[in-house]
């Protein structure tokens, strides 16, 4: 009788510890992060959007080499904290060395404006029109 109490109580203090350990979400789960691109029709808006993130490092503006003076806005977020707009012009494209970027970019038309990047994070991004990503694949195959 005493030892079924014991193993009651034990499994009462174990339960209690596991329930308590649910609640302190471990903060060692590692977040992926992203880079997205929007396109800016100007600098003015550019700027507005550098000044809406105050300061922080992981969002800065390249010009395009458009006639019409695009700017693309590029910003690290966390994986699932954003959406693509469907619209957006210009897409991104992430690799962890230069040598994988820079074959990337050889590979996209120059009616595509590529853009080669290296970022704070040691990401090399690839940024080009999406129309003309397209046009390479459809060749491709």
């Amino acid at each position: 009788m005493k030892s079924a109490r014991v193993v009651s109580f034990a499994a009462a203090v174990l339960l209690s510890a596991s329930m308590l350990a649910a609640d302190d979400a471990c903060p060692c789960v590692p977040l992926s992060h992203l880079w997205v691109v929007k396109t800016c029709h100007d600098w003015n808006c550019a700027s507005t959007e550098l000044l809406l993130g105050n300061g922080d490092p992981q969002i800065f503006a390249v010009p395009i080499g458009m006639e019409d003076g695009r700017w693309l806005v590029v910003r690290r977020v966390a994986a699932g904290a954003a959406i693509t707009d469907p619209a957006e012009p210009f897409q991104i494209e992430q690799f962890d060395g230069m040598n994988d970027g820079a074959g990337r970019f050889r590979t996209i038309p120059r009616d595509g404006k590529p853009v080669l990047l290296t970022t704070p994070d040691g990401r090399v991004l690839v940024l080009s029109l999406k129309a003309a990503g397209a046009r390479r694949h459809a060749t491709a195959h």
